[in-house]
């Protein structure tokens, strides 16, 4: 369904909003750094010479025991990001390793991502945006440092050195904890020198994860881990569809259940308040609740596709064109023609979504996973009628997010706000799998038209692509930055900036509508361009009788990150050397996203009309890689993700409603179907780019023209077993 009725009526937000101070307690050394202005997706440039610093957006806290507190802007969602980040600082900073720590930070506009202008966690973007200035904050206060020892001993700053959490020189040495008082009394150095790669010793190793103890022991707070004192559990009896309203209610049955307290009605939603979560569930499943019917809501997904379908026999706006499209296409003597469908798609992370807040009617105070904090922070003040200084924001480890956490909206942390308007307590709001799964955001629906032209010798001649896809930006904060006269990136990202090298080639978006609301979703456009740019790929070396991977070498030649990675996937698979084993084929597929290129083979078999994925090798260009088992674990998590939605998951709508609300009817893939992963990264420096979502885009064609060496069955409607069923 779409997203349940919001009666708060606030969308936009300014810079003011987003106020809060924040700091660390205690004595030490407290120093701050500046992320200066937006290059999306690049090496972030220094701010120009002499320009002011902003207030602090980051902290560095070096205590009396050597412990080092490195504030992280980014969400920790399992990622790895509070230990990615603070290995940046480390390096420079020549500490020891077992005495940092990290912890989230609170909201403020100086943590603000520097390519989107608000606190956020997203894009694949937490590395290559804060690798040059993290280092120089580590250098900085290791200069400091060396500078306090320095003038303690009456030495030249030369004459000494930092080493694993110490200065030392031939009069002796201290530890970071001894000077870290003088050295706060310093001055940042402007320009600290950085090391040079070849001599780190935490940058580009596997050091232990700052948080594996505590996640380990049960220690590690996530949001639904919070408790504070006198807090009642809330589960919500949501709209089946938007815009329905309550005709009657009977909560009766629900009052009885043992645990339940109260029953409340607010913005109309229902919610139960109870001792503990399961049974505010079950007091909320036993309330008798009438909706009325709104006449908008008759709709499916099926009608929806066909809508598309519609829509792209019509001219959309252009995102590329190199002209001669349609003259090459006349004159071409062969036409291969492909339609795609592509679904809806939950996020489906591990933890279900959901707030802890505590609003007393002067201030606010709320714990959660938040992707977006200062979003999050400015709309609970807006519906609390508070200054957003007045509402704390505390961000915990979150179990997964894929994009959910990153609301547009904000929607269950306004949902929690507003209960807590009405009741004024100290309140759990916890989602259900099927409350996110069939009244949240989703993935949204696509459909790609290609033609390709040949000549009578089977040469292309010409591509011609056609996307309709409904908007993911529409509705957020960043939809004046990126949609441009009607073009919305993230419908043809993959298509209209790809490296292939193609005769005549366009492409044209039409962005669809649709009462069903949508998010980005891990890997955003790229979900569905990567699959059709991939196979299409594998059907053109086939009409050209071509080998799939040198096809692809000479498309591509002109792209030295690519060859890299098609000669390292090469090397890794020994394609053209070896072969599948029997009743086994290899599908190839390669993509960029979020500056990262990524190919990956899959070697797999067909078992009762499914595929059975045995192996799948992925070949890496991320520039330089700064913690390779974290790495590798985000590669591997990416294949995973991508294959469960290839191979079973959607969401289907019918009369308005989603069918699917769980792992029963939307599964992930199990470990009995986990293929063997085999990851290699090209080696080569330089500052890191994405990789939390550049892993999922080449998984499914990759498989899918595995599937068609088996089936010689073209694949063009998702999921998989959508098609494969009469196979077996």
């Amino acid at each position: 369904m779409s997203k349940p009725e919001n009666t708060s009526k606030t969308k936009t937000f300014s810079r003011r909003l987003f106020l809060e101070t924040t700091a660390l307690a205690g004595g030490g050394l407290i120093i701050s750094y500046y992320i200066p202005a937006p290059m999306m997706n690049k090496a972030f440039a220094a701010p120009p010479p002499g320009a002011p610093l902003p207030k602090p957006n980051a902290f560095v806290q070096i205590a009396p025991d050597n412990t080092i507190t490195i504030v992280i802007n980014k969400l920790e969602m399992g990622q790895g990001v509070n230990t990615s980040m603070a290995q940046l600082i480390a390096e420079e900073l020549e500490c020891d390793w077992t005495k940092i720590r990290s912890v989230s930070a609170s909201v403020d506009p100086a943590y603000n991502h520097t390519a989107f202008g608000m606190q956020m966690t997203g894009g694949s973007t937490a590395l290559i945006s804060s690798w040059e200035q993290h280092r120089k904050i580590g250098a900085s206060l290791r200069e400091m440092l060396k500078s306090a020892a320095a003038t303690r001993w009456g030495l030249p700053i030369a004459q000494v050195n930092a080493q694993n959490g110490f200065v030392v020189s031939k009069k002796g040495k201290f530890s970071y904890g001894e000077l870290a008082e003088e050295a706060g009394k310093l001055p940042l150095p402007e320009k600290p020198a950085l090391k040079n790669e070849k001599d780190f010793k935490i940058i580009g190793k596997n050091v232990n994860r700052v948080d594996a103890a505590d996640k380990s022991n049960g220690k590690a707070i996530f949001g639904i881990d919070v408790r504070i004192p006198g807090m009642l559990y809330a589960v919500v009896a949501k709209p089946p569809l938007e815009g329905a309203k309550i005709k009657s209610m009977d909560k009766k049955a629900a009052t009885k259940v043992p645990g339940v307290v109260d029953v409340v009605e607010f913005y109309g939603r229902v919610a139960v308040l109870a001792r503990n979560t399961h049974a505010a569930k079950v007091g909320r499943d036993a309330l008798q609740v009438k909706w009325d019917n709104p006449t908008n809501g008759k709709f499916s997904s099926d009608g929806l596709m066909e809508n598309f379908r519609a829509q792209a026999k019509e001219k959309g706006k252009i995102a590329k064109d190199t002209g001669g499209v349609d003259e090459a296409m006349k004159l071409a003597k062969k036409t291969v023609t492909a339609e795609y469908e592509f679904p809806y798609l939950a996020h489906a992370a591990m933890e279900p979504m959901n707030c802890t807040i505590n609003y007393d009617g002067k201030k606010c105070e709320m714990w959660s996973g938040h992707q977006m904090p200062g979003v999050d922070q400015a709309v609970v003040a807006a519906a609390l009628k508070l200054k957003p200084a007045d509402v704390k924001v505390n961000v915990v480890y979150a179990g997964g997010s894929f994009g959910r956490r990153a609301s547009k909206s904000s929607d269950y942390v306004l949902e929690a706000a507003e209960l807590a308007k009405v009741v004024k307590k100290p309140l759990k709001v916890t989602w259900t799998r099927e409350d996110d799964m069939r009244g949240g955001f989703y993935r949204p629906m696509n459909f790609h038209r290609v033609a390709m032209g040949f000549d009578d010798k089977n040469k292309l001649l010409a591509w011609d692509h056609k996307i309709v896809g409904q908007t993911v930006i529409g509705g957020s904060a960043f939809e004046g930055m990126m949609v441009k006269d009607g073009l919305e990136p993230t419908i043809f990202e993959g298509v209209a900036d790809s490296h292939y090298q193609f005769p005549k080639f366009r492409c044209d978006q039409t962005r669809a509508t649709s009462p069903v609301t949508t998010l980005w979703w891990r890997s955003v456009g790229h979900t569905h361009t990567a699959y059709v740019m991939e196979t299409m790929i594998d059907e053109l070396a086939e009409a050209s009788g071509k080998d799939p991977l040198q096809l692809r070498k000479e498309l591509l030649a002109k792209s030295e990150r690519h060859m890299r990675v098609l000669n390292l996937l090469e090397k890794e698979t020994g394609w053209g050397k070896k072969k599948a084993p029997k009743g086994r084929a290899w599908g190839l597929a390669i993509h960029e996203s979020f500056s990262s290129v990524v190919g990956q083979v899959a070697e797999v078999s067909m078992v009762d009309g499914m595929p059975k994925i045995h192996k799948v090798w992925a070949a890496v260009d991320c520039g330089l890689v700064v913690n390779p088992d974290q790495a590798k674990t985000q590669v591997e998590g990416a294949i995973v993700y991508g294959l469960s939605a290839a191979l079973h998951q959607h969401v289907q709508f019918k009369d308005g409603q989603a069918l699917q609300g769980n792992f029963n009817d939307y599964p992930v893939m199990r470990m009995i179907d986990m293929p063997e992963v085999k990851v290699a990264f090209v080696q080569g420096g330089g500052s890191p780019t994405g990789l939390g979502e550049p892993g999922v885009p080449p998984a499914a064609p990759a498989v899918a023209n595995a599937i068609y060496k088996l089936t010689k069955k073209r694949l063009r409607s998702l999921p998989f077993s959508k098609e494969l069923k009469g196979l077996a």
